[in-house]
């Protein structure tokens, strides 16, 4: 039983456990003796009565049996009878019958046996005063009930059982009462002062009552409180001690930036500092119903704490509250007295000075490729600014000549004007002679020059009237298709148009119209030499995120790159002979440029045709050119 439980112990006499195992015990052990000595003594009465029922029935045939016989032998009923009536109320007699020899007769007392019984059959022999010759008359049967007998013996147990009863209840009283003062009292007055004794309060002395006669101050149960006493002295003073020690060990370890812990023999922590609690998040109560490797996952330290062996300079990383930390844990088998292995360590945070080396290692491995990586984008980015700058420059350039020739055309045809007028006045009246010759010469330049005067006018991105609305595309191209038909025809030149047949785009219809019909007529005169059932235009328009792409490839005799670098450079042309001026593909990049606000870019090779990539962004449909 343990001493926190002593103050469920109660101070009367039958509540005492051992109070009650010695009444118990003394019941037993006198019931047995009373038990076994009544059983001898109501075996010894039982011979005794059946002795006695034996002695009366001997008697009956010593002293009775010869009257009996008289009176039978005299056919005296009566006296017989009478005599019957007699026996049967002596002692132990409970039935008696006298039988004739020849069955005939019977005389019979008292009432016949039904249970257990004891009988006897007597003779009934007759012999004359002077002969000895004896005659057989009949026969006496006696019976004794053994009931009565039993009933007697019944009694007697019952009398010597409750009598022994009543003594052994009082003597086992008297002896519970003496051991209540003795023993049990001062027992429960020890237990309840251990079980109040605490240490780190003021010492009190135990003192035990005495009853004279019963208890004496040299017993065995005042040695015991005198050893009590000096038991209690001394735990307090050692409690004082290790309180002292254990401050002081607290305090070194709650200063300590280090951790310190402790673990049972089943490793769960028993010990653990308060920078550990602290960082852990976890409270002195907490940590006792945890392991310390479910605390510091880590397969070497948990094999090394299974194995009960020691560790040392062991590197944990841990994720504390988010953060990874790195510790080092040295960790130290104690055997204890009762056999049992736990562990004792400590450990040291390195986390910065592991990410000052981390730090300085990455940036040793990283500098290198951060230099190559710094240089690359700056190659990158510089090459980006002369591409930018270049296109800018040449988007300029392309604006400046735009618009000078722009301006030629329209200074020059004014006097143009004039000159064909003039010239009409001049016509001659016959159709003969150098007069009219002449005038055809110069009617025929003149309208040359008109051409290219409407030819100047159109390398101005914004065409006077252009304005945005949407569009089919598809449509729009089918028609400027049908246009040029006849000259497809003549070079027998498939063109081949990919875009959805739903595809509405707000746009500038004449820019369209002249940056397709520009490119198609390059095809024509430069990219297809001769008529060819294999001649090819494709032309694919999509719809993109970043606006519409559009896609214009020819399957002709291609250009080197030379010659690509001056595809849009003005007056540029390789078929000079066949009156080609070199308008065209710079018409296409200022109608892509300046009025769509788009990107054009070409790839080409000889053999391997012309490739033009055009893209175009969603224009505003109230944007209006030259408004």
């Amino acid at each position: 039983m343990q001493l926190s439980t002593s103050h469920k112990l109660s101070r009367h006499p039958f509540a005492s456990v051992i109070g009650r195992r010695i009444m118990i015990v003394l019941v037993i052990i006198s019931s047995l003796i009373t038990l076994t000595s009544t059983l001898i003594q109501l075996y010894s009465d039982y011979h005794t009565e059946v002795s006695s029922v034996e002695t009366r029935f001997q008697e009956l045939k010593d002293v009775h049996v010869e009257s009996l016989t008289i009176n039978l032998w005299e056919f005296n009923e009566h006296q017989l009878n009478i005599r019957l009536e007699g026996l049967v109320k002596l002692p132990d007699i409970s039935f008696i019958r006298v039988t004739s020899a020849t069955s005939n007769q019977v005389w019979q007392a008292g009432k016949e046996v039904t249970g257990d019984k004891i009988n006897r059959f007597i003779p009934l022999q007759y012999s004359g005063p002077d002969d000895d010759t004896r005659f057989m008359l009949g026969q006496l049967y006696v019976e004794s009930s053994s009931e009565r007998i039993y009933q007697q013996l019944l009694q007697t147990l019952l009398s010597t059982l409750i009598a022994n009863g009543i003594k052994t209840f009082i003597v086992s009283g008297l002896i519970l009462w003496v051991f209540q003062l003795s023993v049990n009292r001062r027992i429960l007055r020890i237990l309840n002062y251990l079980d109040h004794f605490r240490p780190n309060q003021p010492l009190k002395t135990l003192q035990l009552d005495h009853v004279p006669f019963i208890t004496s101050e040299h017993d065995e149960i005042s040695v015991l409180a005198l050893s009590v006493n000096q038991l209690s002295h001394t735990l307090n003073r050692l409690y004082g001690e290790i309180e002292t020690e254990k401050d002081r060990f607290t305090d070194f370890a709650n200063s300590a930036s280090d951790w310190l812990w402790e673990t049972d023999a089943d490793g769960r922590v028993t010990f653990a500092s308060e920078q550990m609690q602290t960082q852990l998040g976890i409270t002195d109560i907490q940590i006792c119903n945890y392991k310390l490797t479910d605390l510091i996952p880590n397969s070497e330290m948990t094999k090394a704490m299974s194995q009960g062996h020691d560790f040392k300079g062991l590197e944990v990383k841990l994720n504390l509250r988010g953060e990874e930390r790195n510790f080092i844990f040295h960790g130290t088998r104690v055997d204890s007295h009762s056999q049992e292995v736990s562990m004792r360590g400590s450990a040291i945070e390195i986390t910065s000075r592991k990410r000052a080396e981390q730090a300085l290692q990455e940036l040793n491995e990283t500098l290198e490729k951060r230099v190559v990586l710094r240089t690359l984008e700056l190659e990158q980015s510089l090459h980006k600014l002369e591409i930018t700058q270049n296109q800018l420059i040449e988007r300029e350039k392309m604006a400046a000549l735009a618009s000078l020739i722009s301006g030629i055309a329209h200074e020059i045809n004014t006097p143009l004007g004039a000159a064909i007028t003039a010239g009409m006045m001049l016509e001659p009246d016959s159709e003969e002679g150098h007069n009219l010759e002449a005038y055809k010469l110069m009617q025929a330049n003149l309208q040359q020059v008109v051409r290219l005067i409407q030819v100047f006018k159109q390398t101005a991105a914004q065409s006077g009237q252009g304005r945005v609305e949407p569009v089919y595309v598809k449509q729009l191209l089918g028609d400027i298709i049908i246009g040029l038909q006849q000259k497809l025809q003549d070079k027998q030149i498939n063109v081949q148009l990919t875009c959805e047949d739903n595809l509405n785009w707000p746009t500038i219809t004449q820019s369209w119209v002249q940056i397709f019909h520009q490119m198609i007529n390059n095809s024509i005169i430069h990219g297809f030499k001769s008529s060819d059932p294999s001649n090819n235009i494709a032309i694919s328009i999509r719809e993109t995120p970043d606006g519409l792409s559009i896609c214009y490839q020819d399957n002709g005799q291609g250009m080197s790159q030379q010659e690509l670098n001056k595809l849009f450079e003005p007056f540029h042309t390789s078929r000079r002979d066949s009156n080609c001026i070199g308008l065209g593909m710079h018409i296409v990049y200022n109608q892509v440029s300046q009025a769509l606000a788009g990107s054009i870019q070409t790839a080409s090779k000889p053999g391997e045709g012309l490739k033009v990539m055009i893209q175009l962004p969603l224009l505003p449909e109230t944007l209006s050119v030259g408004g």
